[in-house]
């Protein structure tokens, strides 16, 4: 048969199949021979590229390349990578229709065109045909032309493990799986992780029956990669990934958009009412993404203003504007977006919140086997002060959880597309159907991973919705719960309650929160400098009145102590006012003793210095920190260190200084200033923060 198949969009034709090829340090008459029999084939006009990956013939190659017409891509690599070469080849591909394969594989001229047939027929699905391996005698210098019949008499059959020498599949699905895993290098495994993560994902595995459809490994010498020890080692560590790791998405640092045909992994849904500016900030937290598959859609519900011009400004085409003609309400909003929404997740955002930036890695890394989906942690943030409220979240998202303990915030979930499909917002709801929906999909059995980490931050102002629509929302919070525990009996409403108070909260470091602090808007953020001492500062050569010089030119410092009786001051936090004072003060603290490192930090305008960020993370909410008048500080700071992690110090002007004593046991601040009444000092309290 003499077929020739193209598809054509816009006007540009495009073949209909592109045969990848990974390549390095081959044997350039195998690929010679391979690439003959792939331009033989029954379809004419189809695309050959040929991804080298840091061979060192590479110019050779690329005239072998060019000699056949094949396209030639080519990639500067320390170590073998067939995954990473596939990926490479795909990108640059043409075609949405792929054939990967090696360059040691002859493909019978029908076996093309069978293939596209059967994709056709199962867009979703991996296509294979099984190899068949050549004996000794026809290697490339024996193949000067192709005998298929006799091919097919002296070789015998591989068996069925692998992807068997090649694979096709559509473009969509090597998007959605985000390409062959690149922490596989060498040899092994990747073919099989692929098609693993395929079927994970709903796709078919298709081994075509076919007696036109074969593929053929031309004989040569055994390749020594992977056979040395070091080799050996990174087989096994393969081998573990493929056996060990369930997750569908990989290479997560990657992107392989490599057209706009592309079929994000992700889409982000945001949808808004008159609030450009927060927009504005909760669109930017998502384009600084590690993971950058995704589309965002923003769906106006009904504003003022036109958003147009704020969103064309970032200057990104992944970013679609969906205008509602008037105000719709929520529900309906997210319904349409998750119906016009391209990716295979969709992450839910709100136009106030803002993502932090390993978001959607984190999230897309915990959807293992059939989880329809993940969530995270979340930390509320005060949009006056930036003061930080961690909320990890409960580990277990299950009926009972949804019904009786706050287990995630909506805005939190990455979740697969054809559940919210199915799922739909309750569009009578004005507020809450959030809440309502998140019900039914426990109801329902859905299964959501807690990814482990916090993945965003949650703006607290006036203009929640929660608190704009209080009463609305206990309404319709009610009728959900009264629905959920509507449809069990009592007995067993008391058995889901005991079993939610049992779900433990995520366990997630207080270095993320701090880290987190680093992505608040630049207003609630102030950049601090703190000086670290190589030892103590003990007061016994004139540091603490060095210090009190020091604190009257910039008017604050926070102290951090080192307890025991070798203790003193070891850091000094104080504020980058950006001046050019900064040289001058390190200079008088170099004075005082030997500085160990100077780190530069962003705090929220809420917490003085590290130490109190630390110590508010670790009680679960704001603290009252104490204040005190004093006269002078060089008595007061041994005793301080002896009871204080760290404190405050302010200039007082004519009152002298004011300490702030961080929050101690009713003991010990009792013992603390007892002993502070030895020193000559006003101690008038100034009461708390």
């Amino acid at each position: 048969m003499d077929t020739m198949i193209h598809s054509s969009e816009g006007g540009v034709v495009r073949p209909a199949l592109s045969v990848v090829i990974g390549i390095r340090n081959w044997g350039l008459d195998r690929l010679d021979v391979a690439i003959r029999a792939h331009l033989g084939s029954s379809i004419h006009g189809i695309e050959v590229v040929i991804s080298d990956y840091g061979s060192e013939n590479h110019r050779d190659v690329e005239a072998i390349a060019h000699r056949h017409g094949c396209r030639y891509i080519y990639t500067v690599a320390d170590v073998w990578s067939r995954s990473a070469a596939l990926n490479a080849g795909i990108k640059a591909a043409s075609s949405e229709n792929i054939l990967t394969t090696d360059a040691d594989i002859l493909f019978a001229p029908q076996s093309h065109e069978i293939l596209l047939k059967n994709l056709a027929l199962m867009p979703d699905s991996v296509q294979i045909i099984q190899c068949r391996d050549l004996p000794e005698g026809f290697g490339a210098d024996s193949l000067t032309h192709f005998d298929w019949d006799q091919l097919f008499q002296v070789s015998s059959i591989r068996p069925r493990w692998g992807m068997g020498g090649s694979a096709t599949f559509t473009k969509a699905l090597f998007a959605r799986l985000h390409g062959f895993e690149e922490r596989m290098t060498v040899w092994g495994g990747e073919d099989n992780d692929l098609v693993q993560r395929a079927r994970r994902s709903g796709a078919i595995l298709n081994w075509v029956e076919d007696a036109e459809a074969q593929i053929y490994h031309i004989w040569h010498l055994p390749d020594s990669r992977g056979t040395s020890s070091a080799g050996t080692k990174v087989v096994e560590q393969n081998k573990k990934i493929l056996n060990e790791d369930r997750t569908m998405v990989r290479n997560l640092a990657r992107t392989y958009r490599g057209s706009a045909s592309f079929v994000p992994t992700v889409s982000i849904v945001i949808t808004t009412r008159n609030r450009p500016n927060l927009l504005q900030e909760s669109v930017a937290s998502c384009l600084n993404q590690t993971f950058q598959d995704f589309e965002i859609l923003v769906v106006d519900d009904g504003s003022d203003d036109e958003l147009k011009p704020m969103l064309d400004d970032f200057g990104d085409d992944r970013i679609r504007l969906l205008r509602l003609d008037k105000n719709r309400g929520v529900g309906f909003a997210r319904n349409y977006a998750n119906r016009v929404a391209r990716g295979e997740f969709i992450a839910i955002h709100d136009d106030d919140d803002l993502m932090l930036p390993q978001r959607l890695e984190h999230q897309l890394s915990a959807v293992l086997d059939d989880a329809a989906g993940s969530y995270g942690g979340w930390i509320d943030f005060d949009d006056r002060t930036g003061a930080l409220v961690p909320n990890p979240g409960r580990t277990t998202f299950d009926r009972g959880s949804m019904m009786f303990v706050r287990t995630l915030v909506h805005a939190s979930i990455l979740i697969r597309r054809q559940v919210l499909e199915h799922y739909r917002y309750n569009e009578n709801f004005l507020a809450n159907s959030d809440y309502h929906l998140l019900n039914r999909i426990a109801r329902g059995g859905v299964g959501l991973a807690h990814c482990g980490h916090y993945v965003i931050l949650r703006r607290l102002h006036s203009h929640n919705l929660t608190g704009t629509h209080s009463t609305v929302q206990k309404s319709t919070a009610n009728i959900s719960k009264a629905m959920a525990r509507g449809a069990i009996s009592a007995g067993l409403e008391q058995r889901y309650k005991k079993a939610s108070r049992a779900r433990l909260e995520a366990d997630i470091p207080p270095s993320e929160v701090v880290a987190a602090a680093q992505h608040l808007p630049p207003r609630l953020r102030s950049r601090k400098i703190r000086v670290e001492f190589s030892a103590p500062l003990t007061g016994q050569h004139g540091e603490f009145q060095a210090l009190a010089s020091v604190l009257s030119s910039c008017e604050n410092l926070n102290l951090e102590f080192t307890p025991g009786p070798l203790g003193g001051v070891k850091a000094v936090t104080l504020a980058d006012s950006g001046d050019g004072a900064r040289d001058q003060l390190i200079s008088m603290f170099s004075t005082m003793g030997s500085i160990d490192r100077v780190t530069e930090m962003m705090l929220p305008l809420a917490y003085p210095d590290y130490s109190t960020l630390e110590a508010e993370i670790a009680e679960g909410d704001s603290v009252e920190r104490k204040y005190i008048s004093i006269d002078t500080i060089e008595g007061c700071l041994p005793v301080l260190q002896k009871h204080c992690r760290y404190c405050h110090l302010s200039a007082g002007g004519a009152a002298g200084y004011i300490l702030g004593l961080p929050p101690l046991q009713p003991a010990v601040q009792a013992l603390l200033q007892a002993k502070l009444r030895r020193f000559p000092a006003d101690h008038r309290s100034q009461g708390g923060v």
